[in-house]
């Protein structure tokens, strides 16, 4: 086996581009995103952060989007297209948050686009 296909870390690092879909008619939108992948530093510190902030908790919903948004937020490292009342809305790490955290349906497209690792590997 060729080990550069074991090693997935570079590959999620670099990220991969995913183009958002309309909820309504499930129509690609304009809105791409660029995210990091499961195996990136930014997904397994904010897993961390979170199972640290949950861990007094009994039962913890970990599909949760009180659990999950900030995951999300933290893979995101770039986006095209977005506008926020007509106006362009630029890729920051606080405009992610602000994102992840109001608007749930992103956030789910986001995580399902993430967790499939094939979207993460090199053609």
């Amino acid at each position: 086996m060729e080990l550069d296909q074991l090693a997935t870390v570079e590959r999620h690092e670099a990220g991969a581009e995913f183009q958002l879909l309309n909820p309504a008619t499930g129509e690609k939108e304009d809105a791409i995103f660029k995210v990091q992948g499961t195996d990136s530093k930014a997904w397994r510190k904010a897993q961390k952060e979170q199972r640290r902030k949950f861990q007094d908790q009994e039962e913890i919903d970990f599909f949760d989007h009180e659990y999950i948004w900030p995951i999300i937020a933290s893979s995101i490292i770039g986006w095209q297209n977005l506008e926020k009342a007509g106006k362009n809305f630029p890729y920051s790490k606080e405009n992610a948050e602000w994102l992840c955290e109001n608007s749930p349906y992103v956030v789910n497209q986001l995580f399902s686009f993430i967790v499939d690792r094939d979207n993460f590997i090199a053609d």
